[in-house]
This record gives C-alpha cells, sequence and structure tokens, in this order.
C-alpha cells in the first residue's frame, strides 16, 4: 500500500478522517497532525458532473455491497471499464516505454524498430487481458 500523498510505502495505514478514506505514510500523517499537509485527498482526475440515479432497492443494495462504501469511485471504474480499455491502456504509451527501455539497454535502431513492429503484430493479436495474463504468467 502506498501513501495517497507522497507515494511512500513506508509504515502506510488506511483511516477514516470524517467520511473520507485516506492512505498516509508515518511522515504525512504527521505533517496532517500538526496541519502542515495541505490539501489532503486524491488529485482531480476529470471534471465532476452531479447525476441522479433511480434504480431499483435491490440494484442498490448490491452496489453498495460491491462499492464497499465508495460508490463514486466503483462507478467511475465501472464506467471506464464498459468504455473499454482504450481509456485506461494507450498502445502508444506502451511503445514509448519500450522505446525507452531498449535505448536504456543499448538496443541498436534496427532491434528498436524490429521490438516496435512485433509489439504492432501483437496488439492486434492479444487483448489486454490477455497480454497482462502472459506478463503475470511470466518469470521474468
Amino acid at each position: 500500500m502506498n501513501c495517497m500523498n507522497c507515494g511512500s510505502n513506508h509504515d502506510v495505514i488506511d483511516f477514516l478522517a470524517g467520511d473520507e478514506k485516506l492512505i498516509l505514510c508515518v511522515d504525512c500523517r504527521y505533517k496532517l497532525a500538526k496541519g502542515e499537509l495541505g490539501k489532503v485527498g486524491r488529485p482531480t482526475i476529470g471534471l465532476t458532473k452531479k447525476v441522479s440515479l433511480t434504480l431499483p432497492k435491490e440494484d442498490w443494495e448490491w452496489l453498495d455491497e460491491k462499492a464497499e462504501g465508495n460508490r463514486s469511485q466503483f462507478l467511475r471504474e465501472t464506467v471506464t471499464s464498459y468504455l473499454g480499455s482504450e481509456a485506461e491502456w494507450s498502445n502508444r504509451a506502451a511503445l514509448g516505454y519500450a522505446v525507452l527501455a531498449a535505448k536504456e539497454l543499448n538496443y541498436s535502431h534496427d532491434d528498436i524498430k524490429k521490438l516496435i513492429g512485433a509489439m504492432y503484430y501483437q496488439f492486434d493479436m492479444k487483448t489486454v487481458d490477455e497480454a497482462k495474463k502472459i506478463y503475470r504468467e511470466a518469470d521474468y
């Protein structure tokens, strides 16, 4: 678990402050107690729009169970998932990471071109979920 403020993993705990769940490391908890932390919470990730959603009681009960206390996050993840993997995955970003790693490993220009070509081919042959599974099961 990482601190939601600084990203550290040193002595990180989660707790409620009012009705907001915070995940902070020991240093950020100290700053919070001294009033030095400033705004606490996740950074803005987009435009907020209010909506009203009417569902049967059973659906709300199911949603609340699945949301585990955070409806907004659950609905955001559900919408993102519905919109497809393009919302959370970018082939161009993956190619950029591959180029950076290949350069760091001193791959030749031609080898980088071959790597990028092979990745383009795999983007067409495998889904994002299939690629994740392959990576999880690899022993690299």
